[in-house]
């Protein structure tokens, strides 16, 4: 089992432990929700942060030097600035993050079925697809804590339709995207187990007026 695979059950296993600790302490749909998001951000983010150390470090072993250095930069800035205008401008990040999220999946099914161009490609750059995945949840993972529903249908639509595509098309092994994908699934289903919570919840603390 490889440290992806393995850092993606650990996270797994945290967000159940702390998730199963909240819902037997917490009563209120409304707090359940909301301590549903954070902890599912939290996961998201301490995933990221460790599957970036370990991309990083790979990419400082091969090629190493400069070229890891801006190889890492490549996709961890873009990342960043994506997920500090998720925070703090919502409204303008979410459709950006759609349609960034819409042409990767779009790159995915093309790469599928151009198995030659996905082995170049593949060669020259990794493992770019499982990259791409995380680069895009973590932005994705911090929209939630604004937007959650909206951001866990991107967070789940993240964490199958590359895994499903690669699969479906036989385009490449599949242990790298496995792990990159399971934490944004999870953190996405989450979320919109959240979202439903507190949705009933506004519902059911409703006053409705007494008929006259």
């Amino acid at each position: 089992m490889n440290v992806p695979v393995i850092l993606a059950l650990g996270a797994i296993v945290v967000f159940a432990v702390v998730m199963g600790v909240v819902m037997a302490r917490e009563k209120d749909p409304q707090r359940r929700a909301t301590a549903l998001t954070r902890t599912g951000a939290a996961v998201m983010a301490a995933f990221t942060l460790l599957g970036g150390i370990f991309i990083g470090g790979y990419a400082m072993q091969e090629p190493g030097g400069t070229t890891g250095m801006l190889m890492t930069l490549a996709w961890v800035l873009p990342m960043l600035i994506l997920a500090v205008a998720a925070w703090f401008w919502p409204a303008a990040t979410a459709p950006l993050l759609l349609a960034l999220s819409s042409a990767f999946i779009a790159a995915c099914v093309w790469l599928a079925f151009d198995r030659a161009a996905l082995s170049a490609f593949l060669s020259d750059n990794g493992p770019v697809i499982a990259v791409s995945v995380l680069a895009l949840a973590f932005p994705a993972a911090v929209l939630g804590l604004k937007r959650t529903a909206l951001a866990g249908w991107l967070l789940a639509a993240l964490g199958v339709l590359p895994l499903l595509i690669t699969i479906i098309g036989r385009s490449g092994a599949v242990g790298s995207l496995i792990a990159a994908s399971v934490v944004p699934l999870v953190c996405g289903i989450a979320y919109l187990v959240s979202a439903r919570m507190a949705g009933a919840g506004s519902t059911s603390g409703t006053i409705h007026p007494a008929a006259a």
